[in-house]
């Protein structure tokens, strides 16, 4: 009896399994490319440029300028006296100090809208003789609109130059010692002028 394998019978053992080696060398040299291409900069793609048919464009101004000014007292008893040295005035319940203020402002813009204020500092306002003071800010009748207690509203058509007037009036009503004997400083009252934002 030949021992030599039937052709037709297909052979019973096992092969081995086949070993992939191509998935990983594939993988590690699309990662190398990959690589090779970041450090080499990006891809150009096409690009194109028009610029706008338009012209310059040019922003607005916003200003204020103080002159020099005047100030006046005046008593419960009547009578204006001009003063030239504040720091020599003591004030006493019942006065009105009036300060005439020349002042230019500047306001350059198609939408610009500014409000002027007369502003009352934080040091005035603390004070026991501070406290006893009113201040007013007034604009003659033709210029701005009034928004606020010291305050107006102004437009480009008011830039140029006005006088505004402030007073400072000691409450008549102060009883006792109230106050008696202190200073204050009237440069904590400053003008302010800013772009309006509602």
């Amino acid at each position: 009896m030949s021992s030599t394998a039937d052709p037709a019978m297909p052979d019973a053992r096992p092969r081995p399994a086949r070993q992939h080696r191509r998935g990983p060398a594939i993988l590690a040299i699309a990662a190398g490319t990959a690589l090779m291409l970041g450090g080499a900069g990006t891809y150009a793609y096409w690009s194109t440029s028009t610029a706008l048919e338009a012209t310059t464009v040019q922003s607005g101004n916003l200003g204020l300028t103080l002159g020099g000014g005047t100030w006046t007292l005046q008593g419960v008893l009547g009578g204006v006296t001009n003063i030239a040295d504040l720091s020599a005035v003591r004030i006493v319940p019942g006065d009105v100090l009036t300060l005439t203020q020349p002042l230019t402002v500047d306001i350059v813009g198609d939408t610009l809208v500014a409000d002027l204020r007369a502003n009352i500092g934080a040091d005035l306002s603390a004070s026991a003789l501070g406290a006893q003071l009113d201040v007013e800010l007034d604009l003659p009748t033709d210029y701005g609109t009034a928004t606020g207690p010291n305050e107006y509203r102004l437009t480009d058509a008011d830039s140029g130059s006005t006088t505004a007037t402030v007073t400072i009036t000691f409450d008549p009503t102060t009883s006792g010692v109230t106050a008696v004997n202190q200073t204050i400083d009237l440069a904590d009252i400053s003008f302010s002028l800013t772009q309006a934002s509602n």
